[in-house]
């Protein structure tokens, strides 16, 4: 075979190859999503049991989420489509999951404060995810990321089902909640930077 035959032949392998590098990591990043969509699902059943399974699922996402990432860079498979992905299954996993996990523990309890921070939350969120994406500098992490805002919401709700409930009245943790809600909501949006640790570029 001639020098452009085998050119040819190496650059129409090279996307398949390509894609097939791809699929792992956004195999990871939609059990983030499915992890997420699950806990919201089996939240509505708002029994303590199914209570601890959505919180836990949340937490096991946060693990997840940074797999995806850890095996694209491993792999040399970033990609302007794995960013975009990832941020929208991060939306649902620890950007509505969470707060839809809270109204199902207070149902009948929900009034206009809860219903402004967790509107005020999940705005927070997008607005994380959408200055993240379009960032080109990557040494830095700025703001709150959402996927720990998620887990310390989902965490909060484990803990008060798990132990808090039989001492504290749900009106309590309620105010506990709307004002943790905030305080994230806030670091979300906050331009502080904090370095990445052992980074590597690709």
């Amino acid at each position: 075979m001639s020098e452009a035959g085998k050119e040819i032949k190496m650059l129409k392998s090279q996307p398949d190859e390509l894609s097939r590098l791809h699929i792992l990591p956004n195999a990871i990043t939609y059990a983030n999503m499915s992890l997420g969509a699950i806990a919201i699902f089996i939240s509505t059943n708002s029994n303590p049991g199914n209570i601890k399974i959505a919180s836990i699922l949340i937490l096991i996402a946060g693990i997840t989420d940074k797999l995806d990432g850890y095996v694209a860079r491993k792999m040399k498979a970033t990609s302007g489509f794995g960013k975009e992905l990832d941020s929208l299954c991060d939306l649902v996993s620890f950007g509505i999951a969470p707060i839809l996990l809270w109204w199902h523990i207070n149902k009948g309890l929900l009034g206009i404060s809860e219903a402004v921070a967790s509107l005020f939350f999940i705005g927070s969120g997008i607005y994380r995810l959408a200055r993240y994406n379009i960032r080109k500098e990557d040494r830095y992490i700025v703001g709150l990321p959402i996927t720990i805002a998620g887990m310390v919401v989902a965490g909060k709700q484990l803990l008060d089902v798990s132990y808090r409930l039989k001492f504290v009245t749900q009106s309590t943790i309620n105010i506990e909640n709307i004002i943790i809600i905030t305080l994230l909501s806030i670091l979300m949006t906050n331009s502080f930077k904090i370095r990445k640790p052992c980074i590597k570029y690709f």
